[in-house]
């Protein structure tokens, strides 16, 4: 309640049984309208209070330090005040009825309201289209807060794309006002009398057409004019056209009006119609809706989200008498994006004899009802500007983007200026919108539809659209992806462009661009095999390993060899094992085509291999073969500790395998120590890992105790899901031996589902029969 606590000179336990039992602000509100005199800065509030508050006189005079001839004179004046705002008998109001006439015409709470209240106010609103108005609660509260006297500002706007449900929600609010208006009830703002206006030139219905509307208010004239017939004062028209502002402006100021103006961005004479609005008094709210962000207050609707969307296509589809299912809901969720015109529009199609699959293809056709209706005025507007090609560059990203990004796919990156005009110009449009957590450019999947059918519309601007994307983004991996030893710190940065990148390697291979799949893939192997855990890695290999192979290109195809071998090896099942171990021996042989460096990763994956197998002695040999390789590599300190460290884990390995503990243990501290001279955070980690699993079988309780704890934050931390079911392991091995046997089966259940979800066979089948024996 704006202002109603200050300068109280009253107890503030009267304060709240004032705030409890009676409407003070409704009660402020109508006495300054109706009489035209401030209360609430003056001490006329204060005395009224103190009369509610069942104050003597005396007393009221003593604590507002007046004195009582001064208080009385005051008083009579909010007598006569009351009698005009109640219309009661002149001189009939005094101290000892006070509170029953302002009862009598329902100002106090829960009190019956006497029959001269209940009356309809005068509206025009139109009938609504919808027989419940479903979702947007949030942005409902969010009206209602704003049309309340409560609240400061006068104009308040909803804007978002076309079809979105601006006019429904308005309307809406609206509706609860009118029957809180005429019931006297609590439940919504109340209004004396409630407008709608309307530019809207166009209606979308199911019939397969757009009908042309034929009135509206489209200029301040009409707007005018609406107010004239809604008030039936018919004096406003009458009135010279230079003072029909003055004679609205007057009739208005009688009553807390509500005043709609429907489609601002169509009416013809903007600038004037919001200066009109904005000079209005304070007592008369303004709710406009637009598809143009106004800086007024601004409610941005967005989409539908799931829940509600898919209880608005049942809705519908019960009303049009048809039966839809779970996947075909869903499927028209997802192809409508949550736009709920679009989604009314398609089940009144699929009502009218269309199938489902034909409404969906047209729904997001360029020249369909929905996309014209939606956006095709909008986009006429900005053709050939850099709002324009900005906003067919922001469509080839599925996902959100970054600005950088976006400036330079849309070829503006020497035109600073025009890429933050336009990317302000598609946000008023409400085409785009800029979270402001993740600073990235969001589109709706209907808007990005459409402007990906705008964007092949001009095959040399997609031609330079789509160099520029996959340039950048080889450019962006080379930057931040790579091994996890030197660009690990960069990785937080990949995960909120997974979904672009995995567009950008599905748009080379459907083009057969084979060089950049490859060097894109190549670079995002170590995130996508150690962090992300992308469920096609092996088929991306598999398609890079055809296509070098086919191209003759060995060198490629041996790198690309030995990160399948990971993959498999991993598995462990023995089908994996078995192509592993034919993979990698074929490969050997052309191993002279790659570097030394490439030689000592497939000899670590022999290596590997033999140890799964359980042939310790092959697999010492293969390690023998990679630390010669390594020195001759000849490679400088970091890059050869790098490539050392793989030697020292793997003989670690073999030794705690072989009950070698204090062996492993002290090679595993030799790793640690390596790792921690390069960084690589991930194998100090898993050495850390082994570590546990030492002390835990030499039964050094709290040194395991220790490094699990540890390592586990560690391993949450950084999110390696791989690492994390292998510490969930070995904290179900230390529970079982020290803890909780229930904490034990809590650990190795979640170990196993992290290694099946990890597609990881053997180690997910040896938990489970650890589980078994708990």
């Amino acid at each position: 309640m704006s202002g109603q606590s200050e300068d109280w000179n009253l107890p503030k336990s009267w304060n709240r049984k004032i705030l409890q039992d009676w409407e003070i602000d409704r009660l402020l509100t109508n006495l300054e309208i109706t009489v035209q005199k401030r209360y609430r800065q003056s001490t006329k509030k204060d005395l009224l209070l103190g009369l509610l508050c069942g104050y003597s006189l005396k007393k009221i005079g003593q604590d507002l330090h007046k004195k009582n001839g001064v208080v009385r004179a005051e008083l009579s004046n909010i007598y006569r005040d009351i009698e005009t705002l109640t219309g009661e008998a002149n001189k009939s109001v005094k101290s000892s009825n006070l509170v029953y006439v302002l009862e009598k015409h329902g100002y106090r709470r829960g009190s019956v309201v006497s029959a001269i209240q209940r009356r309809d106010i005068p509206h025009n609103l139109p009938a609504p289209t919808y027989t419940q108005f479903i979702g947007r609660e949030a942005d409902m509260k969010k009206l209602l807060e704003r049309l309340s006297s409560v609240h400061g500002a006068h104009m308040i706007t909803v804007h978002g794309i076309g079809g979105v449900g601006k006019t429904a929600l308005v309307l809406a609010a609206a509706y609860l006002c009118l029957k809180a208006s005429n019931e006297n009830s609590s439940d919504a703002p109340k209004f004396d009398a409630i407008i709608f206006t309307s530019a809207k030139q166009q209606e979308l219905i199911p019939t397969n057409s757009i009908l042309w509307r034929q009135q509206g208010q489209r200029n301040l004239r009409d707007i005018f004019r609406e107010i004239a017939n809604a008030l039936d004062d018919p004096t406003i028209l009458q009135s010279p056209l230079n003072d029909q502002f003055d004679r609205v402006r007057q009739s208005l100021s009688k009553r807390r009006t509500l005043l709609i103006v429907d489609n601002m961005e169509t009416i013809e004479d903007r600038d004037e119609v919001i200066e009109f609005l904005y000079n209005l008094p304070i007592c008369i709210k303004v709710a406009i809706t637009t598809r143009e962000q106004i800086a007024l207050l601004p409610i941005r609707l967005q989409n539908l989200p799931p829940d509600d969307g898919l209880q608005l296509i049942r809705q519908q589809a019960e009303e049009k008498g048809i039966s839809i299912n779970d996947e075909d809901s869903k499927q028209l969720y997802d192809r409508t994006g949550g736009i709920p015109l679009a989604i009314v529009y398609a089940i009144g199609q699929v009502s009218s004899g269309y199938s489902l699959n034909s409404v969906l293809a047209r729904l997001t056709s360029a020249t369909g009802n929905v996309a014209r209706f939606c956006f095709e005025e909008s986009v006429q507007g900005i053709k050939g500007q850099p709002p324009h090609k900005l906003l067919m560059s922001l469509a080839i990203f599925p996902d959100s983007a970054i600005l950088t990004a976006v400036a330079e796919v849309a070829g503006l990156t020497a035109a600073p200026d025009a890429v933050n005009n336009g990317l302000a110009r598609l946000r008023q449009l409400s085409f785009v919108n800029l979270n402001p957590e993740t600073k990235r450019f969001e589109m709706l999947s209907l808007t990005r539809e459409y402007a990906l059918a705008e964007l092949a519309a001009y095959p040399d601007f997609e031609r330079e659209v789509r160099r520029r994307w996959v340039t950048w983004y080889l450019d962006f991996a080379h930057d931040y992806a790579g091994e996890d030893w030197e660009k690990w710190i960069h990785y937080n940065k990949l995960k909120p462009e997974e979904g672009n990148l995995r567009a950008v390697l599905y748009w080379c291979k459907d083009q057969d661009r084979y060089e950049a799949v490859r060097d894109l893939w190549m670079l995002l192997i170590h995130y996508a095999n150690v962090y992300a855990y992308w469920d096609d890695r092996l088929d991306w290999l598999q398609w890079l390993i055809e296509q070098s192979e086919r191209r003759g290109e060995w060198s490629s195809f041996v790198k690309l060899i030995v990160r399948k071998s990971w993959l498999l090896i991993r598995e462990c099942s023995s089908l994996s094992l078995k192509e592993a171990d034919k993979i990698l021996r074929r490969t050997w042989i052309l191993r002279d085509y790659a570097d030394l460096c490439v030689h000592a990763d497939l000899a670590e994956s022999m290596a590997r291999l033999q140890i799964r197998q359980k042939d310790y002695q092959d697999a010492r040999h293969w390690l023998t073969v990679e630390e010669k390789l390594v020195i001759e590599a000849n490679l400088e300190e970091r890059q050869h500790i790098r490539y050392f460290i793989p030697v020292l884990y793997h003989r670690a390995e073999i030794f705690y395998l072989e009950g070698k503990y204090s062996l492993a243990k002290k090679l595993f501290q030799d790793v640690m120590q390596s790792a921690e001279k390069i960084s690589w955070h991930r194998v100090i980690n898993s050495a850390r890992n082994w570590l546990a699993d030492v002390a835990i079988e030499q039964d050094d309780r709290y040194e395991a105790e220790k490094l699990l704890s540890q390592g586990f934050t560690v391993a949450e931390m950084t999110h390696n899901k791989r690492r994390l079911a292998r510490y969930q392991r070995s904290l179900g091995r230390w529970e079982k031996k020290w803890g909780s046997v229930e904490k034990a089966r809590q650990f190795s259940t979640k170990a196993i589902n992290g290694f099946k979800h990890l597609g990881m066979t053997r180690d997910a089948q040896e938990m489970q029969i650890f589980l078994d024996s708990l």
